[in-house]
């Protein structure tokens, strides 16, 4: 019964559709952090991260099969986090963003994942 309160304001769909349009795999990684700084999703909140050198391989939110395909290739990955994409009555869903980033500087895949918090 409680399934039914949820509110969706953004989709995983939504965002992924963005991201094909104005950030294709290719894309220098400045016009990745153009994109995530410029990112609106109506008025809710995205916490925005910076460039990072990753000391271990990401789990969770990658699909596994994509990461190991990716990951020899990863030299930075950038997040960002969309809060309360998904909002109910005892939990929230975030929408969990992050690129990964190839040592030419170049963006060589990306993740999107709706993940809850209770």
């Amino acid at each position: 019964m409680l399934a039914g309160c949820v509110s969706r304001i953004v989709s995983v769909e939504r965002v992924e559709k963005l991201i094909k349009e104005q950030v294709p795999d290719g894309s220098d990684k400045l016009r990745v952090k153009e994109f995530i700084d410029k990112l609106s999703m109506d008025s809710l909140k995205i916490i925005r991260g910076d460039f990072y050198k990753p000391t271990m391989q990401p789990s969770g939110y990658w699909d596994p099969d994509r990461i190991k395909e990716l990951w020899p290739r990863v030299a930075e990955l950038i997040p960002a986090t969309i809060i309360d994409a998904e909002s109910g009555f005892l939990n929230r869903n975030d929408i969990l963003i992050e690129f990964a980033i190839d040592k030419d500087g170049r963006m060589i895949g990306y993740t999107v994942k709706l993940m809850g918090v209770e």
